[in-house]
């Protein structure tokens, strides 16, 4: 996720939250928390703030800023409609004046109607503002909120001097606002405005949120609690708080997500769903098709790594890097020319770290540098997509590859007498080949045939990768097609004669069956790369390939205290380990021991490189409780870099089987039972777990 770690330190910390405007309505009521949004820059952002809050049982209000670009995104509406779907409040950014004093609108009140009127007609229950804190108003010394006669004070002379644009009491007197004693702003064509001359009634706004009754404000204005205290410092069950968090401050690491798989397989459609339903960056085969504007900037010899990436990142500011095909005519070629390509993924690495975004790539041609790729972007998360093979080589055969001898476009597969081959044994031996070194190399896998068939199936596949889905925008986007095969000259399977049958099946039944395809049995020999590969010369299997088991527990056998739990009770039992959670709290229970946020060296588990782990749980829950299986991985201080969910368990799900693959930069992980809260006391058993280490 974008987010970082301490976000969700907080959202813990604030326990249930209630929108602005329920804060505005209940007045009454002692003890309350508001947590609310600032929508100054990124929407999306904002979007998956949302989501998250949503799955944290967190609601919020998002004010948005009329004077920022995204309100021209064309899925502007959508997108509010989104955030209010998850539950939260949508409100208005108000720098009204600010446009005013712009010279970019001449009637206020009018301008307002504008922006409110299609929001409300579209559905979004738009009813209260805050103010924003542009730079003018520090220049101008005006506050945005003074355009309302309903907010008028009796004395705004003496009441409205020395609070920030923000509309609270700062002690910094380059923050504090002056009060006009002409009660108009002028601005540089000599026009006039009247304060407090629009009426909020007129507009149906009914509360401004730095006047809604609060006993404490807290506020991350400049990146820090700067002009508040911190509320992760403060109790708050008691009393009525405030709390403003600004999305653009709470940005976590980067994530990096690679969807590889053979040609035709839904890539394309892939990349444009997770650009227009999730919060991500995508772009579709984008390395090693591009160079830079005004020239390379790369030197024939690399600098030492990773002083290598932090130059060209500085080279790289304000330098743009555009399209340029290498993977059509000459591909070939550059397969072989491995420094070219790793300058190619290197440019492409230090482009995407430019980004605030996460970023995800859908790109059928890295398939054949996947040593190059391990070394430029070794945190990255690798997902093989994969399509049934003999749908895959008619797509590829009606785009003619392999048509003739000279064809440089697509790969040479290394087997026996590759040349001597038809145009269709080659396309087989493609198929199976690179699904076989996707098998080892990615942590994760897509079935193309459920992707674009089955949007609960896509959800729950990317929500288990860390990528939140946004259904109304993933409702819009699911049924399109692009790049259709238009050309049907060889005709499907049912159409094959019978030796293209027998020649597949020989081919590609060791991957069809691994993906679960349907094959013919007794035709093959399964895992026969695995077998070769684990081998030595003479024979022997290598040990270091061997699987190893890390943990294998049956708690109903035998006593195990190893783990840390938190805002639940834990016990051994003759069923297991019982686990109570608390009603209406957050809880979880480490299965390593130590701290969700930090690891001692005994706590958790060692990683290490050039593995993934298998695992499965047998757990049992009751009263409908809803936990979530998460790997948390952890620097070499013991420092938590990065949380991953494995999966939702459920009643019907158990028990869960799970794989991972820990980040390069990670020394230890831990593995997590998350129990969202829930109205009802509930109970889970552990049973049995085994986590296995794998070679890649």
């Amino acid at each position: 996720m974008s987010l970082s770690p301490d976000y969700f330190k907080y959202l813990n910390h604030f326990g249930k939250t209630a929108t602005v405007r329920e804060f505005f309505e209940n007045a009454h009521m002692p003890d309350m928390v508001a947590l609310r949004h600032d929508i100054d820059h990124s929407l999306d952002l904002a979007l998956e703030m949302g989501y998250w809050e949503k799955e944290y049982g967190i609601r919020s209000t998002y004010f948005l800023l009329h004077s920022a670009d995204y309100w021209n995104d064309s899925r502007f509406i959508e997108k509010c409609l989104q955030i209010q779907d998850f539950g939260h409040e949508v409100g208005l950014h108000l720098n009204i004046l600010a446009e005013w004093m712009r010279d970019r609108i001449d009637n206020p009140s009018l301008h307002l109607e504008k922006l409110i009127a299609p929001l409300r007609n579209a559905g979004v229950r738009l009813s209260g503002v805050s103010s924003h804190g542009d730079r003018l108003c520090y220049k101008q010394q005006f506050i945005n909120y003074w355009c309302f006669s309903e907010l008028r004070p009796p004395d705004p002379v003496t009441t409205e001097s020395g609070i920030c644009a923000e509309g609270i009491p700062v002690k910094e007197e380059r923050f504090q606002i002056r009060y006009p004693s002409t009660h108009r702003l002028v601005r540089e064509n000599g026009h006039i405005f009247d304060l407090w001359s629009i009426s909020t009634k007129k507009l149906g706004i009914d509360y401004e949120a730095n006047h809604v009754a609060y006993d404490s404000y807290y506020t991350d204005t400049g990146g820090g609690w700067f002009r508040s205290g911190d509320p992760m410092k403060q109790t708050l069950a008691s009393g009525r708080h405030q709390i403003l968090m600004h999305p653009v401050y709470w940005r976590g690491p980067q994530k990096i997500y690679f969807f590889l798989s053979t040609a035709r397989s839904g890539s394309k459609w892939l990349v444009n769903f997770l650009s227009q339903a999730t919060p991500l960056r995508a772009r579709h085969e984008f390395s090693l098709n591009h160079r830079f504007k005004s020239g390379n900037l790369i030197a024939e010899k690399f600098l030492p790594w990773p002083w290598f990436i932090y130059i060209l990142n500085r080279l790289l500011k304000g330098r743009k890097l555009i399209a340029k095909k290498r993977t059509a005519k000459g591909f070939r070629d550059l397969v072989w020319k491995k420094d070219e390509a790793k300058k190619l993924l290197i440019e492409a690495r230090a482009w995407i770290d430019e980004f605030h975004e996460d970023y995800a790539e859908a790109n059928v041609y890295l398939e054949r540098f996947l040593s190059i790729m391990e070394e430029v972007f070794p945190d990255a998360t690798l997902v093989h997509l994969h399509r049934n093979p003999k749908n895959v080589i008619r797509s590829i055969l009606n785009r003619k590859w392999y048509d003739t001898p000279e064809d440089s476009k697509h790969p040479v597969i290394e087997v026996e007498d590759w040349d001597s081959r038809n145009q269709f044994e080659k396309a087989c031996w493609y198929v199976r080949k690179t699904n076989e070194s996707l098998l080892h190399a990615c942590q994760y896998r897509l079935a193309y045939e459920r992707m674009v068939n089955d949007p609960g199936y896509l959800t729950e596949r990317l929500r288990s990768l860390g990528i939140p889905v946004f259904p109304r925008l993933a409702e819009l986007e699911f049924r399109k097609k692009i790049n259709v095969n238009y050309s049907y000259e060889f005709p499907d399977y049912a159409g094959w004669t019978e030796e293209n049958k027998a020649s597949f099946h020989s081919i590609c039944d060791p991957v069809n069956e691994t993906l679960g395809y349907e094959s013919r049995r007794g035709t093959h020999t399964q895992s026969l790369e695995v077998k070769q590969k684990d081998m030595n010369d003479d024979g022997k299997i290598n040990s270091r390939s061997l699987p190893e088991t890390i943990i294998e527990m049956d708690f109903r056998k035998m006593r195990y205290n190893l783990y840390s739990p938190k805002g639940c009770k834990v016990k051994n039992s003759g069923e297991g380990i019982e686990i109570f959670p608390k009603a209406c709290k957050r809880s979880y229970v480490l299965l390593g021991g130590g701290k969700w946020y930090y690891v001692k060296e005994d706590e958790g588990w060692a990683s290490e490189t050039g593995h993934y782990y298998q695992g499965v749980l047998d757990l049992e829950i009751y009263q409908n409780l809803s936990i979530i299986l998460m790997c948390l991985m952890y620097n070499k201080k013991g420092y938590l870099i990065a949380e991953r969910p494995l999966g939702q368990i459920k009643q019907e799900a158990t028990p869960c089987k799970f794989s991972f693959k820990v980040r390069g930069d990670a020394k230890r992980f831990n593995i997590a039972l998350y129990i969202s809260p829930s109205d009802l006391p509930g109970k889970a058993e552990m049973k049995k777990i085994r986590i296995k280490k794998m070679p890649l």
